[in-house]
């Protein structure tokens, strides 16, 4: 898509130049800023009819130009997701292919999807132009939305907020305009749940528009600076919940588990969180849940994605409330996706999950007494060097000898007559400075300056304190 802000910077040249050539005026830019653009692709599978496509494809697109924010228009392509291997594995084409689609064509969104006759929807998924991470209430690549052949308006309310929840701005004009199409949306959202039940619509389709429903209002949650705004999201995936059968839809169980345990990490993160703890719990509940569906043998990656996030969780609560025994679990996590992520298969992820339970480990020990965590977290950042090298990954090597360096101080301090663990730490920080020095990282190298002297002043007082036992 051409810049915005470079149609901007023409327009405004051409007006100081006086070239008197016509275009688009600010204002007309900034609505363009404003808006984001759909692609809808027509969907997999056979209609009755051409004519039944067509006014299923117009029952989409004209009511979508109809609201505030969005531009959608419709392609002939058609994207299909395959049945093998994992969930992204099964996604990989239609995510290489839909950005080049999106790319090409200039615009925000793909909406495409599959035909569902026993159910008269169709399977709506959402692709992102611009690649984002995964987050609270943000539908990923593999969570979609039944809507009917023929629309009700709780249907449409629903998939013109997924668009923009589904949507990674690609500038923070466009992300301030997307906030707000989203709390515009919230009022029909959460009036959503009461009137649900009554809905002459199949138990498959209810489940689904529960479901975006509360991922949207997880969505808002987030993006709102009050911890009131979680209220209406706890109450729709409350009813996402009854209407979900583990037996029956077990990924879609996954799913609803899966945000649930993002929402209450999100509230657990929330400055004015009064019971972050018992939130944590929750989410930690939640996730370990998912992981009954989504097993080391039938979905491994997505396994251990689910460790690494119930670890990562953890070790941000152990340090914010100082609390050990949440490191400890934190590094169990890690460990655990290590089952997974092996050296050999995916040294990469492997050195990733190795390094975040060292430093778990490495803080548990500076916490209790004894040796023995911050001796294995030692040997973990060794291990780790085996893969962050300074010729292919310098920035993650030189972080690992300055964790490794820090623990090894704490080990001294612990130990002084070992002075080994001390001139070993000195080494591992001169190593990193060299690297944040050379690398114009100024802050980094201030601080390991000062702990380059608080290891120097150690090691002198070692040394003197070995120097008088002798005499003595």
């Amino acid at each position: 898509m051409v810049s915005i802000f470079n149609q901007f910077v023409d327009w405004f040249l051409k007006r100081e130049e006086g070239t008197g050539e016509e275009g688009q005026g600010p204002l007309a830019l900034m609505q363009d800023i404003g808006d984001v653009h759909v692609l809808i692709a027509e969907p997999e599978g056979k209609f009755a009819s051409d004519e039944a496509k067509e006014a299923l494809l117009q029952g989409l697109v004209i009511p979508l130009n109809e609201r505030v924010g969005l531009s959608a228009r419709r392609t002939a392509h058609v994207f299909k997701r395959t049945n093998k291997g994992t969930l992204e594995n099964q996604f990989e084409d239609v995510l290489r292919d839909g950005r080049a689609l999106l790319q090409k064509e200039g615009a925000d969104l793909l909406i495409w999807g599959k035909v569902e006759p026993e159910l008269q929807s169709v399977r709506w998924y959402f692709l992102s132009g611009v690649v984002g991470n995964a987050n609270l209430g943000m539908p990923g690549f593999a969570e979609n939305l039944l809507v009917p052949f023929e629309p009700d308006m709780g249907s449409l309310d629903v998939l013109y907020a997924a668009i923009f929840a589904a949507c990674v701005p690609s500038h923070p004009s466009q992300a301030l305009k997307i906030g707000e199409h989203l709390l515009n949306a919230v009022d029909p959202l959460t009036k959503l749940p009461a009137g649900l039940s009554p809905r002459k619509t199949s138990q498959p389709v209810k489940v689904s528009t529960m479901g975006m429903c509360a991922v949207v209002l997880a969505n808002i949650a987030r993006r709102a600076k009050e911890l009131g705004w979680f209220d209406p999201a706890l109450k729709a995936f409350k009813t996402w919940e009854d209407l979900v059968e583990k037996e029956k839809t077990p990924q879609e169980w996954a799913l609803v588990n899966n945000h649930y345990g993002w929402l209450f990490e999100e509230m657990a993160t929330h400055k004015e969180d009064k019971q972050a703890v018992e939130h944590i719990e929750q989410a930690i509940r939640h996730f370990e849940g998912v992981c009954t569906v989504f097993t080391p043998k039938s979905y491994p990656l997505e396994w251990a994605a689910v460790q690494m996030r119930i670890a990562g969780m953890c070790a941000r609560m152990g340090r914010s409330l100082s609390e050990p025994d949440y490191l400890q679990k934190a590094a169990r996590y890690f460990k655990k996706s290590l089952d997974v992520y092996t050296q050999k298969r995916y040294p990469l992820n492997w050195a990733d999950a190795m390094s975040h339970m060292a430093k778990a480990l490495m803080l548990h020990g500076q916490m209790v007494k004894g040796a023995q965590s911050l001796e294995q977290a030692g040997v973990a950042f060794q291990a780790v060097l085996k893969i962050y090298t300074p010729e292919k990954y310098p920035a993650q090597w030189a972080n690992t000898q300055n964790n490794l360096g820090a623990t090894l101080f704490a080990l001294a301090k612990r130990d002084p007559s070992t002075v080994a663990w001390i001139e070993h730490a000195l080494m591992c920080f001169n190593e990193a400075r060299s690297y944040y020095a050379e690398n114009g990282k100024v802050q980094l190298a201030h601080v390991i300056d000062k702990n380059i002297l608080r290891a120097q002043s150690l090691k002198e007082q070692i040394e003197e304190d070995i120097e008088n036992d002798l005499l003595n």
